[in-house]
């Protein structure tokens, strides 16, 4: 059975015996409905992973008996930093979780000519983002949460980013992400909201060393686009084909190399 996992923001060693906060507690007992001696995973961002046994059960507080330390690290080899146009609250939340479980190593919230999240509530959200960005690594595994960075004027981000690859999404895009004849150890993506791109932003960007990406004939979900980009990234230059065997699947017509 899956040990669950568990993020906390607590210094953590081999041996050591932690009282959770009463949020993670209430999480663990109400949620996971752990008992005594139920086996959890703890990480704190630093790396690596703690095994650890529930050893009390409290009212409001739940106790942790720590183990031995994993330096388990499940980061991918490509530094992906993703900028990120605001969305409405559904469409980020999901953009945010999948971005984070596909393995970029930082997400940089965006102000952009066609976003319609008002200032204020975007500032509100970034602790909501947060909480996603852990919650998302408990589930994929990752011991290293991305960095979420505060909220920043789109201008302003695509003259100070830089990396090896730096692309925008975007339905004009005639690049196509599985013939760029390069090697990146680092990349940009740019991602907008609903609306997309003003034609100045676009011509900004293309300043600023972008390459305009397309990604296909259908017209992809601001939610959607983010995970759909990574995803052809991770596989490309990343981690998405790690720990797959090569194997030969008979299909009945052909052999087909999975793997490979």
């Amino acid at each position: 059975m899956r040990q669950s996992r568990v993020f906390v923001q607590q210094e953590l060693g081999a041996g050591l015996r932690i009282d959770l906060d009463s949020t993670t507690s209430h999480y663990l007992k109400n949620v996971l409905r752990v008992s005594l001696d139920t086996k959890v995973v703890l990480f704190n961002g630093s790396g690596g992973e703690y095994q650890g046994a529930v050893v009390a059960l409290g009212k409001s507080q739940v106790s942790i008996q720590l183990g031995s330390f994993e330096p388990i690290d499940r980061c991918s080899p490509v530094q992906i930093q993703l900028g990120l146009c605001i969305t409405k609250r559904e469409a980020m939340d999901t953009a945010v979780q999948m971005a984070t479980e596909l393995g970029v190593n930082q997400i940089q919230p965006l102000y952009s000519e066609h976003t319609h999240v008002a200032r204020q509530a975007a500032a509100k959200r970034a602790g909501h983002w947060q909480q996603i960005v852990y919650s998302a690594c408990e589930q994929c595994g990752l011991n290293r949460p991305p960095a979420l960075r505060p909220v920043e004027e789109l201008s302003a981000w695509l003259t100070q980013t830089d990396a090896d690859l730096k692309l925008i999404a975007d339905p004009s895009g005639q690049a196509n992400l599985l013939n760029l004849s390069v090697t990146p150890t680092s990349i940009a993506v740019l991602i907008g909201p609903e609306g997309g791109f003003s034609a100045q932003e676009l011509d900004d960007a293309r300043q600023q060393g972008f390459i305009v990406v397309g990604l296909g004939p259908r017209i992809l979900r601001a939610a959607h686009a983010p995970a759909t980009v990574i995803g052809l990234l991770q596989a490309r230059f990343g981690d998405l084909q790690h720990g797959l065997e090569s194997n030969e699947v008979n299909l009945g017509l052909d052999i087909v190399h999975i793997g490979d």
